[in-house]
């Protein structure tokens, strides 16, 4: 069954990354601090806001605006389509990185077009999260052929990705938030890297956490988007 027909699936890929996943990215690539770090499909803000909070100049625009309230507001530019025809203003930044959760299951080929987009339009990095089987694909054989990324970073833990629909949702039986409880799909970041590609891709483990590191930060991120409001630890 196509991914589009699943009817568990959020029909726009909206799956939503704990705020570890982009701090892992952060750690393990050199993001130049003079490039704009642009989230084209940004939901609640997590990754701009991330990058922000490390000094980055970041910002974000999503197919519908699921901006938290929360979350400063200036950091997100307005709804845009980035597979569309019109054009937004970060397309021309002189340095331009961009870092997204990209939707890769919702219409066919639409994942490897957000790719192609970006790369046309970044000067730094593209940075791609997606589950690890999307690499392992005849169909893409030719597209990694043509752009082979120069890093595959692969996470030790799953992350819990659940749809932005159900972050609030409740275990019957323990009333508990179930949102990034565990995860269940292998996920990486792909990386490429525009000032100096090559054809080669190295792969690199980002190292497991601890178990105290993993509830911290889930109750992080429980209470960045409001699951949490008092300071609690999520058991």
């Amino acid at each position: 069954m196509a991914g589009a027909d699943r009817p568990d699936r959020h029909p726009q890929d909206w799956y939503v990354e704990q705020t570890w996943t982009v701090r892992a990215l952060m750690q393990m690539v050199d993001f130049d601090p003079q490039d704009l770090v642009w989230d084209p499909c940004c939901g609640l803000g997590t990754i701009p806001c991330t990058f922000a909070a490390a000094g980055f100049e970041a910002m974000g625009t999503d197919l519908v605006n699921r901006w938290l309230p929360t979350e400063p507001a200036h950091l997100f530019l307005g709804e845009h389509d980035f597979l569309g025809e019109q054009t937004c203003m970060l397309e021309h930044w002189a340095r331009l990185s961009i870092v997204a959760n990209i939707p890769y299951g919702c219409a066919p080929g639409i994942a490897e077009r957000f790719v192609r987009r970006a790369l046309m339009l970044a000067s730094g990095l593209v940075c791609i999260l997606v589950p690890l089987r999307w690499r392992a694909c005849e169909g893409r054989y030719g597209f990694f052929q043509e752009y082979p990324p120069q890093l595959k970073l692969e996470f030790c833990d799953r992350p819990s990705m659940p749809p932005g629909t159900a972050l609030a949702a409740l275990d019957p039986k323990t009333k508990r938030p179930t949102a990034w409880k565990r995860g269940t799909i292998d996920y990486m970041w792909l990386v490429w890297d525009l000032r100096a590609p090559t054809r080669d891709t190295i792969t690199r483990i980002i190292p497991p956490r601890t178990p105290a590191q993993k509830l911290i930060d889930r109750d992080f991120d429980l209470r960045r988007v409001g699951v949490l409001p008092q300071l609690e630890l999520a058991a």
